[in-house]
């Protein structure tokens, strides 16, 4: 108790030593971590009041010149190509309506200009993982009537499980970077409880996607920290996950390398008609939330979804919505973003463990959610990019300016 008071204490002080305009920011970004497992409107709500009032404080408190923009052409540019297909879209109103959804990239502005240091960036971060665990406490333990499987699968405050586990995942991430990052210093020995809860309730959405790049992005944490043991750990784990998880979970992993599964066969055959859907229309594609209008003409005569609203894959889908220069700039994006981040652990591999920790964390999010966009349009799901955004702008967190800082 007398470390919590003593955490709230430094949050005051903080918020005190910040221009008001910084102080709604930074207040609505707490706002977003901490509903954002609960409610997606409470969480819109915060987060872009926060991403409206710092852009709006540019003028004074806080001008443009001081403020970081890291990978601003390749995000650019993508955005001019998702509009410009949106416009060449048959229905212009819908694409542009859909393409609403670009707001969210300024999260990841928002989160690297406003978050000041390692404390804060921790702070947020604790936060999450508490607001977190208790939506997984919620599927585990009231949401989850019943035997587990395919049909009845934990979905928390969410409208569906793949939503669920993919924020799951990108929580989960973020609270193995914490655990596993190595350090002499003291951490906080209570997350660990929230991220078995964390990790339990990802294995009861049954999202193969979700685990995937809970996988990758483990190995690129025990890569990136150098921890070999990490490696091992998780083959194990996967072993015992196969043969000791209950049936529903063991059948769901093998049936990943099982390549008549019915899902799977799905997905390739959604992959092949999005292929052949970007051949008929490099350019510009074919518009944001097209897919479930034109998908039909394109089906194949085995496929049992005849309207999908997206692939599986967001690669597929954004060449099939959008065409190959919106893809490209999504590429140069990512492209660009580990090649940042790698040099940048690089060079503070003797830096705090705060830094090393946003370093690996924000590098081990992107990869996972990546590895699982591989299966799902995690791009397009708002509840998990979102959070995403916030998560991968952790690396180029820190001070910017005196004056917008406090």
């Amino acid at each position: 108790m007398h470390k919590l008071k003593v955490y709230f204490s430094e949050l005051e002080e903080r918020f005190r030593r910040r221009s008001p305009a910084s102080r709604v920011a930074f207040g609505g970004l707490i706002g977003f971590v901490v509903t954002a497992p609960i409610s997606i409107s409470l969480a819109q709500i915060f987060v872009f009041t926060a991403v409206v009032t710092w852009l709006a404080s540019m003028t004074k408190a806080a001008p443009l010149v001081t403020q970081k923009f890291p990978l601003w052409m390749p995000w650019l540019f993508f955005a001019l190509f998702t509009l410009a297909s949106a416009f060449h879209a048959p229905d212009s109103t819908k694409s542009l309506i859909k393409s609403r959804e670009l707001t969210q990239i300024m999260i990841f502005y928002l989160t690297l200009n406003v978050v000041r240091d390692d404390w804060e960036a921790l702070w947020l971060v604790k936060a999450l993982l508490v607001a977190t665990s208790i939506s997984a406490l919620y599927a585990l333990g009231v949401s989850q009537p019943g035997t587990l499987s395919l049909a009845n699968r934990a979905s928390g405050f969410f409208s569906i499980y793949m939503t669920f586990g993919g924020f799951l995942l990108v929580a989960g991430l973020l609270a193995l970077s914490y655990l596993l990052v190595p350090t002499r210093e003291r951490k906080s020995v209570w997350v660990y409880a929230p991220t078995l809860l964390i990790l339990t309730a990802l294995m009861t959405t049954l999202s193969r996607s979700a685990w995937i790049g809970l996988v990758v992005g483990t190995a690129v944490i025990a890569v990136a920290s150098r921890r070999k043991m990490v490696g091992l750990c998780l083959a194990l784990v996967a072993v015992l996950v196969i043969f000791i998880a209950p049936n529903s979970i063991s059948r769901r992993v093998k049936s990943m390398v099982n390549p008549q599964d019915k899902t799977a066969v799905e997905r390739i055959n959604m992959w092949q008609s999005g292929v052949n859907m970007f051949m008929d229309k490099k350019l510009l594609g074919f518009g944001p939330g097209r897919i479930k209008y034109d998908y039909a003409r394109y089906a194949s005569p085995d496929a049992t979804k005849k309207s999908p609203s997206h692939l599986h894959n967001n690669v597929v889908q954004l060449a099939a919505e959008r065409g190959i220069f919106a893809l490209g700039a999504w590429i140069w994006v990512w492209i660009g973003y580990f090649v940042m981040v790698i040099l940048r652990i690089r060079d503070t591999k003797d830096a705090p463990f705060g830094t090393r920790f946003r370093m690996i964390g924000g590098l081990a999010v992107a990869a996972g959610f990546l590895s699982a966009g591989m299966f799902e349009y995690n791009f397009g799901d708002s509840e998990v990019a979102m959070l995403m955004f916030m998560a991968i702008a952790m690396p180029f967190a820190g001070r910017t300016n005196e004056v917008y800082s406090g």
